[in-house]
């Protein structure tokens, strides 16, 4: 009985979930196309809004079981949080539908669905306390041939064509509905697929024939994947061995090629190799640069002490020895052989409960939150959109963003680094947590859109994969295969492009909430003026 009630939900919830990136011999992104139709059209008399919610629910519950529960390999109670609250989350811009089927019409709302749900996207991707991994836009992510038009609008636009195309997949199936025959709807159907698919089709050939064919300056990069278990890297295995690991690996690079620049994973060196402490590791570190002649581009931790406590962190740590609170960071720093002293960018974007609890700065109490993992928690926050800068072979001055993991997936962030200078994109990751399951081949996928949103080409350094290119239409080269201790060395382009989205951040959510904004006041207002002729007639 429970089934029967739910059964529509968990079939769109189903259809979202298997739309998401997996393994790469997967491709069912056509699904999130039509996901919403089971559920949409199933409540669309529910006028209980405790019932419409449970439903809403029970759909993202499916969404999220079945894209991420891979989550829960590295830790079973950050997997059972992101399941539980992220659902919640992703049910809002439903709640916002479910008032407006009350107050306006049928049709009304349901065109109104891809604005609230665009909107709310951007705005829940700008909180702390949001996991925007389950974005619609990033289940399209390997669609590179359809989704070149987001240059201009940024994933979003994604999301929004997705939305559109359910409402008037909805439209036809009520159309049909009433007199069903198989034929009429194929026909219809294939009219509906045409006139969507065909302006992004047509823009991507553009694309492809026009910009395809702009000369670029080339560096060459070499990805260096050590394949180190993260579990040993953090709990078991000495600085020495990981240190050792990446050189031997970048020495074997060296033997055959001369690149620009040497690309290591995130927190390749898992301690604090700036300090006094260990400073024989730094100078070795430094010794192989020079010895290379060739920047060096990592991850690793780091620490800040505060000679005054009160510039310190929400979550900062006490050092009783040194009687002093500081600050850890997840930060990667480029190493040049001109220079002994790193460049150095603190990770800004972190994965919530998992790096740091949101809102700690507001509610220090909620410290006690932090999901550990293999005993790291509780990150600091960076504040500085910082851009790294070395000379290439040719002399030329390169500027690269050393952006970690998650970051990612943030559009508006990354462009704001490319608006800033980047020539090109690096990534630098450590997605070992999740074994082989296909959360390593989802995140990957994901950055695809970064780099056609920026025309920017990217290096991803993946400790255990997945690890490879990516050029500015969102194609990859040069991958190595995951879990394998393997290098790669490629010439990725460099660019000064700022596309139009770039230009205009995010300026397509914000249109979206504005035309969100300006629905709602007119159900509210025709709520009230229904109201006021209900008091007068009585």
């Amino acid at each position: 009985m429970i089934f029967k009630e739910f059964k529509p939900s968990i079939i769109s919830g189903l259809l979202l979930g298997l739309s998401f990136p997996s393994y790469p011999f997967i491709h069912l992104e056509f699904l999130a196309w039509v996901a919403l139709v089971p559920f949409l059209i199933d409540t669309k008399h529910e006028t209980q809004f405790s019932v419409f919610f449970r439903k809403s629910y029970v759909m993202m519950v499916t969404l999220a079981a079945v894209s991420v529960w891979w989550i829960s390999l590295s830790t079973v109670l950050g997997g059972a949080l992101t399941l539980i609250a992220q659902s919640f989350f992703m049910t809002l811009p439903l709640m916002v539908f479910f008032y407006l089927k009350k107050h306006l019409k049928w049709h009304t709302a349901l065109f109104a669905l891809p604005f609230v749900w665009t909107a709310w996207e951007w705005i829940y991707l700008e909180m702390d306390i949001s996991f925007g991994w389950l974005s619609l836009a990033n289940s399209q992510s390997n669609l590179f041939l359809l989704v070149q038009y987001v240059d201009l609008f940024g994933a979003w636009a994604i999301s929004f064509w997705i939305l559109i195309f359910n409402v008037l997949a909805i439209t036809l199936v009520e159309k049909h509905k009433t007199q069903w025959r198989t034929t009429g709807f194929a026909k219809d159907f294939s009219k509906l697929l045409l006139v969507m698919v065909t302006p992004p089709l047509l823009y991507s050939a553009y694309c492809f024939l026009v910009k395809d064919t702009q000369d670029h300056k080339q560096i060459k990069v070499a990805i260096i994947q050590p394949n180190i278990d993260p579990f040993e890297k953090w709990e078991t295995m000495t600085r020495r061995d990981i240190l050792d690991r990446h050189m031997i690996l970048t020495d074997s690079v060296l033997t055959g090629h001369q690149p620009d620049m040497i690309l290591w994973p995130e927190t390749a060196i898992p301690y604090f190799i700036l300090f006094d402490s260990a400073k024989r590791y730094k100078n070795m570190l430094f010794s192989k640069v020079l010895k290379w002649q060739t920047p060096l581009l990592t991850g690793f931790s780091d620490a800040i002490y505060y000679a005054d406590s009160t510039q310190k962190q929400a979550g900062a740590k006490y050092d009783k020895r040194r009687k002093q609170y500081y600050d850890t960071f997840n930060a990667s720093m480029l190493m040049t052989p001109e220079q002994i002293t790193p460049q150095v960018y603190h990770k800004m974007q972190l994965v919530p409960f998992a790096e740091r609890v949101p809102y700690m700065e507001h509610f220090s109490f909620l410290s006690f939150a932090t999901v550990k993992i293999a005993g790291i928690s509780s990150w600091g926050r960076g504040d500085e959109m910082k851009l790294f800068s070395f000379e290439s072979k040719v002399q030329d001055t390169v500027k690269v963003c050393g952006l970690i993991c998650y970051e990612s997936i943030y559009p508006g962030f990354m462009a704001e680094f490319v608006k800033n200078g980047a020539d090109f994109l690096t990534i630098i990751t450590n997605d070992g947590w999740f074994s082989k399951s296909y959360g390593p081949y989802q995140h990957a996928a994901f950055a695809r859109l970064r780099c056609i949103e920026t025309r920017r080409w990217m290096a991803r350094s993946a400790n255990t994969g997945i690890s490879f290119f990516i050029d500015k239409f969102g194609r990859t080269y040069g991958e190595i295969p995951w879990w394998m201790p393997l290098t790669t060395t490629e010439n990725i382009g460099l660019s000064k492009e700022l596309t139009f989205y770039v230009r205009n951040i995010d300026w397509f959510p914000k249109l979206c909430l504005a035309t969100t904004i300006v629905i709602i006041i007119g159900a509210i207002s025709l709520h009230i003026k229904r109201r006021r002729k209900s008091f007068a007639k009585e």
